[in-house]
């Protein structure tokens, strides 16, 4: 399981720099937000660190910070920007969701593993790294405190139903914002001598496109869903 997540995680995180990339070079054909973009990068690292029990007090705030704050952008952004519903630019209570959700599993990490005292685990993190030290030092470990518990499985249900709505995206995508034929065959390099036509740059761009930006998510979501799982 900890190398299935890894690499989920590592496929988000790479799709994640590659369509902030294409943003910020200004070739994308996709709309989207840098500020989205980088913070799913960021999300998947920290994913992928917490899947390894890598961690520690110093880290835990810097990401709680990280993530309120991320969460606060994705929350004003859905109060007063117009552009929050922008087809093709994912809805910000998604990214609020998955913020807030990352705010959480970090500062309730401790009370759903039993007080995270435990020995060399550098913190104590989730998943495979947590159950490895469990294993490792068998401690008495304190009841979790049943509000954290239902909170977790409310953010369970909540990422869950993320994926059901990233899922009928990913199946309605090509009718939502991909580019047609014609319209591929009319986009120029930006820039390019002569305004070269580039009807090879759609095949590589599209990758980056409505469909596999929804599925990007909806691996975040049951990504993020099943590491709450393991926490429980």
């Amino acid at each position: 399981m900890s190398f299935a997540l890894t690499a989920l995680f590592a496929v988000t995180g790479g799709y994640a720099l590659l369509r902030w990339a294409s943003l910020r070079a200004g070739v994308a054909t996709h709309h989207g937000d840098q500020v989205a973009e980088l913070g799913h990068l960021v999300m998947s690292a920290a994913m992928i660190a917490m899947v390894w029990a890598y961690g520690g007090p110093t880290g835990d705030v810097a990401q709680i910070v990280l993530f309120g704050l991320l969460g606060l952008y994705f929350l004003a952004r859905r109060l007063g920007d117009r552009r929050a519903t922008h087809p093709g630019c994912p809805a910000s209570e998604q990214h609020l969701l998955m913020s807030v959700a990352m705010v959480w599993m970090v500062a309730g990490m401790p009370l759903l593993m039993g007080g995270g005292t435990g020995s060399a685990g550098g913190g104590g993190h989730h998943h495979g790294g947590a159950a490895e030290t469990a294993e490792a030092v068998p401690a008495p470990s304190a009841p979790t405190p049943g509000w954290a518990f239902w909170l977790t499985v409310l953010f369970i249900v909540a990422l869950a139903a993320s994926g059901l709505f990233w899922t009928r995206r990913a199946l309605t995508a090509s009718r939502d914002g991909e580019p047609g034929d014609d319209e591929r065959r009319s986009l120029v390099l930006v820039g390019a001598p002569g305004g070269t036509s580039v009807a090879t740059r759609p095949r590589t761009l599209r990758l980056l496109g409505p469909r596999a930006d929804a599925v990007c998510h909806l691996g975040m979501s049951l990504g993020m869903a099943v590491m709450f799982l393991t926490m429980l």
